[in-house]
């Protein structure tokens, strides 16, 4: 009668299994889980310090281009307001430096310079100026120019009205140039 019982391999049976592991190149594989796993934090960390880096960098060139911009809507706002003032009245004077939009850190500021070129000493119809407009980012606190742009304008403004105060309405407003001012 055969046993059902499985029967043990001979004592040097695991010698040999061993040495036959060995020689093929197969091994135990204790410890392996945490080498491997610091290499591939290494290489998270590699790639997430080049993110960071590249990020960084984007915004540092990014910002030139954004003071531009916003330089030359400080200047196109100046010479909105100079037409604006004289609507209001033909004998306004240039707009001085001003901080605007208002800040704390007063970053933000225009200016204009006027020069009446036709009708200037009489009361007619029409006058024509040309406006100079500049935008300038300062630096934040001081008075450092980061970013300065200008543009220049001719405008011309018609007047109507009646009465005592003729020609003191204005009726209608033509930019015949426009252009950018480069130093």
């Amino acid at each position: 009668m055969k046993s059902s019982l499985p029967t043990r391999p001979p004592a040097t049976a695991a010698p040999a299994r061993a040495a036959l592991l060995r020689a093929s190149g197969l091994r135990r594989e204790d410890g392996l889980a945490l080498p491997l796993a610091m290499i591939v934090i290494l290489i998270l960390s590699a790639l997430t310090l080049g993110l960071a880096e590249t990020t960084t960098s984007d915004l540092s060139l990014a910002l030139p281009a954004h003071r531009d911009v916003r330089s030359i809507y400080l200047a196109q706002a100046a010479l909105e307001h100079q037409i604006y003032n004289l609507k209001a009245n033909k004998n306004a004077g240039a707009i001085a430096l001003t901080n605007y939009p208002v800040t704390p850190g007063q970053e933000y500021w225009y200016s204009t310079a006027l020069t009446c070129l036709l009708n200037c000493a009489t009361n007619f119809e029409t006058r024509t100026w040309q406006i100079v407009a500049t935008g300038e980012i300062h630096q934040t606190g001081g008075p450092a120019v980061l970013q300065s742009r200008a543009i220049r304008a001719v405008v011309e403004i018609h007047y109507g009205g009646s009465g005592a105060t003729p020609f003191q309405q204005p009726t209608k407003v033509l930019i015949t140039r426009w252009e950018e001012v480069y130093p």
